[in-house]
């Protein structure tokens, strides 16, 4: 994308106040929400930490069907792409779900036809496995398939114009080769700048797991398995090092050194807020986001999205995790401070993307507990514990 390389190159000019930064960063106290402007509600969260605007700060001209529209897509999307056979099946299946999204009149003949290039390119085993350890292609195997057998069912439904079972089964064919993109992916496509080579980073993905009790230690929850009131309840983070190497390895770090255990959360209807303890924040982590059609994360520039500039991980898909923003720059977010984003399509613009898109770097998302969790939480209920479940060996402290 030139417009991105472009400000890329002008990264280097880019003047940051690194002292603001570093005082900015300690001052996390009071949880402010606010209704400001006659349309909608500039949202700040406390005094130094800034969320998304409202509705009345921006507009956005016209959808983009390039971003990502689900958690699913936008960690599918993230995976490098080390096996250029495997990455061919998965556009061509995306391309499957996004002709189904029209309504009426569906174009099947299409569909069909993609369905066909896929199920060509995955029975070629060799090619597939193209790429893979030794020791992960006993785990490959069966995924291929499980891919291969999804294919099948999936050109059924299409020939047979179910639009329902094409949808399904295209989903599951699209997680075999997500999981196969993964098993393919040794590391990091590129080299992480040198004026940060000193911070941690995230060279892969990792889980980091999120226990809650509410502040009065009520049933306030519901169990997953039973159906009934529970006083425990749990979300899990997906964290992506491959777009967001710096700031996942930030997050993760602090996980694995107990930071946010025994915090109270900040929760509105925009997002849920994460603090440190008094003393113990971390120093600002430059903004990083990776664009799409670009090889790398740009760092301290916001994303222009109106002139067409788009990240691989948007903050425009619900349970979206991102630092929060530091009020005397753009070009730093909070090492600490961190929230989950509650992305409403309700009040989007008419792209359909946040107002702030382009503005966080975003670098994981809730994959488990998003709706049956995250809408349950309220002010003042506590994190139990914080606790990385897999991909902890992925973490670099230089």
């Amino acid at each position: 994308m030139q417009h991105a390389t472009s400000r890329r190159a002008h990264r280097a000019s880019t003047l940051v106040d690194e002292d603001a930064c570093s005082s900015a960063s300690g001052v996390f106290s009071r949880f402010v929400n606010g209704a400001i402007a006659t349309l909608g509600a500039a949202v700040i969260v406390s005094s130094s930490v800034m969320l998304p605007a409202g509705p009345a700060e921006a507009l956005l001209s016209s959808p983009n069907a390039q971003i990502a529209r689900s958690v699913d897509a936008a960690l599918r999307r993230a995976i490098p792409a080390f096996n250029p056979e495997v990455k061919k099946i998965q556009r061509s299946l995306e391309e499957v779900q996004y002709l189904l999204r029209i309504p009426q009149r569906k174009p099947w003949a299409s569909m069909a036809e993609s369905v066909t290039e896929a199920l060509d390119v995955s029975q070629r085993r060799e090619v597939m496995l193209a790429g893979l350890s030794a020791a992960a292609v006993p785990t490959a195997e069966p995924l291929l398939n499980s891919l291969s057998t999804s294919l099948r069912k999936l050109e059924l439904a299409v020939k047979t114009q179910q639009p329902d079972a094409v949808a399904l089964r295209v989903s599951d064919a699209l997680k075999a080769v997500a999981e196969l993109e993964l098993l393919q992916a040794p590391g990091l496509p590129f080299l992480i700048p040198k004026e940060y080579a000193s911070l941690p980073r995230l060279v892969g993905r990792a889980v980091v797991e999120l226990t809650f009790e509410k502040r009065d230690g009520s049933l306030g929850f519901l169990d997953p398995v039973a159906g009934g009131p529970a006083k425990r309840a749990t979300l899990r983070l997906t964290l992506d090092g491959y777009s967001a190497p710096l700031s996942a390895g930030a997050f993760l770090r602090n996980v694995k050194e107990g930071l946010y255990d025994g915090r109270s959360i900040n929760a509105n209807y925009t997002s849920v807020l994460v603090t440190a303890p008094e003393g113990k924040t971390q120093p600002p982590v430059p903004l990083e986001i990776m664009p799409l059609g670009e090889f790398e994360p740009l760092y301290r520039l916001p994303l222009d999205v109106q002139s067409g500039e788009l990240p691989v991980l948007p903050l425009s898909i619900s349970g979206a995790v991102t630092f929060a923003r530091l009020p005397t720059t753009d070009s730093y977010l909070s090492g600490t401070d961190w929230f989950v984003y509650k992305f409403d399509k309700q009040q989007a613009g008419l792209g359909g993307l946040a107002f702030d898109e382009g503005q966080f770097g975003v670098f994981g998302y809730v994959t488990e507990g998003l709706e049956g969790v995250l809408p349950r939480l309220a002010p003042g209920d506590i994190i139990v514990e914080a606790k990385v479940v897999s991909g902890g060996d992925k973490l670099v402290v230089p």
